[in-house]
């Protein structure tokens, strides 16, 4: 039951950023804002996703894009000190939305999922991300299938940051 749990965190924990298209009528690849990809990205209270509140007593999770696809993954646990992992990414832009595959590597492992940025003061990203290597039970989402839409996990995976640099 550990090894799941950790499994489970380490499929939660990846982050990359996806821009808005300012495409209304989708029939053009959407318009992707370099710099939403880069920066600081922190994830506090309520937003930190159920499964990493519940499970591994999370309240902070912070992530740190770089314009050379590294990943700097920093997780705050109640009442305790930060742990980091670096790792590297990579974003498929979809050509029908705004919301984007994400793959994220680290040593151990490699997660996927989907990613996007919401515009706003400040901007937003929503994440929804597992392990793919080594394999887990749970299925990768795609921009197709949307947040949220897995049976096993349902929205308790889905993380928001707010981007702070």
């Amino acid at each position: 039951m550990k090894k799941l749990l950790s499994l489970l965190l380490i499929l939660l924990l990846a982050v990359s950023f996806a821009a808005c298209s300012d495409d209304d009528d989708n029939t053009t690849e959407p318009e992707v804002k370099v710099d939403a990809w880069i920066g600081t990205w922190l994830s506090t209270g309520t937003d930190v996703a159920p499964l990493l509140s519940t499970y591994f007593n999370y309240d902070s999770v912070r992530v740190e894009m770089k314009e050379d696809n590294t990943i700097t993954l920093n997780t705050h646990i109640k009442n305790a000190s930060w742990s980091t992992l670096p790792g590297v990414y990579s974003v498929t832009k979809s050509t029908s939305g705004d919301v984007h595959t994400i793959k994220i590597n680290y040593t151990a492992f490699e997660q996927e999922g989907i990613v996007q940025i919401i515009s706003g003061t400040p901007d937003q990203m929503k994440l929804e991300v597992i392990q793919t290597v080594p394999s887990t039970s749970f299925v990768a989402r795609t921009p197709a299938t949307g947040f949220g839409s897995d049976a096993q996990l349902g929205t308790s995976n889905i993380q928001i940051y707010k981007k702070i640099k």
